[in-house]
């Protein structure tokens, strides 16, 4: 699964954790590293979920 992380920061253009951000906005597949910038820097995961969401619905 691929994580959209958005920082404080909306100009910050740079790597952190070795996620490559620019306007604020970097991407990673590695959990791990989600969660240290999540929980460690104080980012933001702005990931959307909605198609997962909608296949698992029963009518």
């Amino acid at each position: 699964m691929m994580f959209t992380i958005k920082t404080p920061n909306n100009k910050y253009s740079g790597v952190t954790e070795g996620v490559a951000f620019a306007d604020g906005v970097g991407k990673t597949e590695d959990e791990n590293v989600r969660n240290v910038l999540v929980n460690d820097y104080g980012y933001e995961d702005v990931t959307k979920e909605d198609k997962k969401s909608k296949s698992g619905k029963k009518d």
